[in-house]
């Protein structure tokens, strides 16, 4: 069974709602497929405790007063622009017969052999991917290790990913996920001009340069 936290009704909206996150106590809303959006409010300690157990797309419960538990992942988050605090949180009740979609985390795990070895620099090179899946079924993060990536320049992408059963991936299979990158030592070293072309003048420049010599002993005459 999900957890479940109780939340209010919340009567205060607009403008007013900056009293409530004065007093401690966050606004939110619960809204859903066909429902009338409801707005409710909760203490800021319990949705930081809910927030650091479950984070978003996750299932649980919330209890509007003495009524009914509804089925809810969270869809929503908004924090202040400068300070980071909780501002606002939506609920988005779910039909558990019904799939939902989700950005979800990827978590890589292990080590790179390629890193120990050849001395190159694990790039991570897409953080979210897109999945569909009941909403029972939809995992909080997508891990993925690492221990595969043996060469430099070697890479994976979402056709990598392994996810459980019933979660489908919805994003672009051939999309680079994580890449080994060259030590940047040897990438520099590839830059330098190579051996034996130091001071070769480029063609067409030495005839210059005899030129205006020539033209220089003539006025000297």
């Amino acid at each position: 069974m999900p957890d479940t936290y109780v939340v209010e009704p919340r009567s205060l909206t607009g403008k007013a709602v900056k009293r409530l996150r004065r007093e401690g106590t966050i606004p939110g809303n619960i809204y859903g497929r066909g429902l009338e959006s409801v707005a409710v409010q909760l203490p800021w300690t319990r949705a930081r405790e809910m927030l650091n157990a479950h984070g978003r797309n996750t299932l649980i419960e919330v209890q509007l007063g003495d009524g009914d538990a509804r089925p809810v992942v969270v869809r929503d988050i908004a924090r202040h622009p400068v300070t980071g605090t909780l501002q606002h949180i939506d609920f988005f009740q779910v039909d558990l017969t019904r799939t939902i979609q989700a950005d979800v985390p990827i978590h890589f795990t292990g080590e790179a052999p390629a890193v120990h070895t050849y001395g190159g620099v694990f790039v991570q090179a897409l953080d979210m991917v897109s999945v569909e899946a009941l909403p029972n079924e939809m995992p909080e993060a997508i891990e993925v290790a690492i221990d595969s990536l043996e060469e430099l320049d070697q890479s994976l992408s979402v056709s990598d990913i392994v996810v459980p059963a019933g979660v489908t991936i919805l994003s672009d299979m051939e999309q680079a996920i994580a890449q080994i990158a060259r030590p940047r030592l040897e990438v520099e070293e590839e830059e330098e001009v190579p051996e034996g072309e130091e001071g070769v003048v480029p063609e067409g420049e030495e005839g210059a340069e005899g030129d205006e010599a020539a033209e220089e002993g003539g006025e000297e005459d």
